[in-house]
């Protein structure tokens, strides 16, 4: 099925508007992790009857990693086993009545310090040492700063060949291979932009707005971010939205410039190869790494008629024992900038990332919040990530809950209060009808549907309603 961009929203080919819910399938291969070696292959450790399980639940896409290490592992040298392994994946979400989202993952730029681009395009003399939260690379590894640098220079790596260009030539490869596939819904073609030499500059920056917002002196919140304890009570100074908003806002013309004069000549760029294969498919375009932490987007439009904004959120605990301990109020900002930068470019939005909750409890409460956010926005999201132990966890719970599929028309809204849906929608003729999972049904919940006040049948399939096409203001409600 051929998707497409209407304003705002997402439809398929009968013209239904679409809700994507899912989740990210990604093998990172042997990599760094805070330090230590982790050996596992590029294909992953998910089964086909987890991926089974996975659409069981409702869900309708996996953001699926590809790893340029993985398919490139020699300047201009394919593999095409790897691939193989890419596309058989992708008839098996298929197969299950899912879509994929093809990702060209990576954390700290490459596979010699966390995952990504291979070794022959890591242009650095510096030794990498690793950070403590693997992600503080970013800011502290020179390392890391001088191969992103060279990367965003387009530096010529082997064979006189910019990097750019291989990677954009890599996208082009991937995109003659998988174009015609069905489960097919589109690319996104970079994870997480972060810049390299500037990167402690802005940081230096964030620092330095943060304590003038909070009254204090920049030293001592400099060392306090440097000791857990202490970082997670400077943290709780951004429960106030005040403060939080004018430390984005400080930050933002750094941001801006980096995406808007880097990133998104590189992004047209990579769009354009993968147009000579593939006209249609869905292109996801991400923000700058910084903007994950609520800094306000300054990424221009794509010029390119089927594009969407994909943002990334997570609370400021991410990656650290207090995941539980995840403030609402601070995952709030992120996601209503993102909500702003939506407004600004007036193109559907899929959150490619949101959660890691991991498997551990306590965490069920956030990703409900998180989740009631989406609906209200009207966006589709992919969780961050499926993992060993996935299935049995509360974060795999909490996101067991009814949700819609396809409009056949227009919605008006939906959410979800107690575990029970409610949905409105403006319908049109067609031969495809409106779609709903409401998992609640397998165990003696009902749905009502309703038009004109009028209640009208639905077909049950175990969890799935299926609502028939027509004009005409429709209503639905589980309980």
């Amino acid at each position: 099925m051929r998707f497409y961009t209407d304003g705002t929203v997402l439809r398929d080919e009968h013209g239904r508007e679409r809700i994507f819910h899912g989740i990210n399938l990604v093998a990172k291969g042997n990599h760094l992790l805070q330090g230590n070696f982790i050996e596992r292959g590029f294909q992953g450790t998910w089964t086909p009857q987890d991926i089974a399980g996975l659409a069981a639940k409702g869900f309708t896409m996996i953001r699926l990693g590809i790893m340029w290490a993985a398919v490139e592992p020699l300047p201009g040298t394919y593999d095409e086993e790897y691939l193989d392994w890419i596309v058989n994946q992708m008839d098996l979400i298929h197969q299950a009545g899912m879509v994929v989202l093809l990702d060209s993952h990576q954390d700290l730029y490459s596979q010699s310090f966390g995952d990504g681009a291979p070794a022959w395009a890591t242009l650095t003399e510096q030794e990498f040492a690793a950070t403590d939260m693997w992600s503080d690379a970013y800011l502290m590894s020179p390392a890391v700063h001088e191969a992103l640098d060279a990367f965003w220079a387009n530096a010529p790596g082997p064979h006189g060949v910019g990097l750019q260009d291989r990677f954009a030539a890599m996208w082009a490869h991937v995109a003659n291979r998988v174009c015609n596939h069905p489960g097919l819904f589109g690319y996104d073609l970079l994870n997480e932009p972060a810049p390299g030499s500037p990167s402690p500059e802005i940081f230096a920056s964030l620092i330095g707005a943060f304590a003038h917002a909070t009254g204090q002196d920049p030293e001592q919140v400099f060392a306090d971010f440097s000791e857990p304890e202490a970082k997670f009570a400077q943290l709780a100074r951004l429960e106030d939205v005040a403060v939080y908003h004018q430390v984005g806002d400080t930050i933002h013309p750094l941001i801006a410039a980096f995406e808007t004069d880097v990133v998104a000549p590189f992004m047209e760029k990579v769009a354009r190869s993968i147009r000579v294969h593939d006209r249609d498919s869905i292109i996801a375009r991400e923000h700058s790494y910084f903007a994950n932490m609520g800094v306000p987007s300054g990424q221009p439009a794509l010029p390119d008629p089927a594009w969407v904004y994909s943002p990334h959120g997570y609370d400021l605990t991410v990656d650290s024992e207090a995941i539980a301990l995840s403030s609402n109020v601070r995952a709030g900002v992120i996601f209503d900038r993102h909500a702003q930068t939506q407004q600004r470019l007036g193109v559907p939005v899929l959150v490619g990332e949101w959660g890691a909750l991991s498997t551990g409890p306590g965490v069920g409460p956030h990703g409900e919040f998180l989740m009631d956010f989406f609906d209200a926005q009207g966006w589709s999201w992919t969780y961050w990530c499926w993992e060993p132990g996935y299935e049995g966890s509360e974060a795999a719970a909490v996101m067991n809950r009814p949700r819609p599929i396809a409009f056949a028309g227009d919605t008006t809204s939906w959410r979800v209060t107690n575990g029970q849906l409610e949905a409105q929608w403006q319908g049109r003729d067609g031969a495809e009808p409106s779609v709903f999972f409401v998992p609640q049904l397998t165990s003696g919940a009902q749905v009502e549907v309703t038009t004109a006040g009028v209640s009208i049948p639905a077909k049950i399939d175990g969890p799935w309603v299926y609502v028939p096409a027509g004009t005409g203001a429709y209503e639905l409600r589980s309980r």
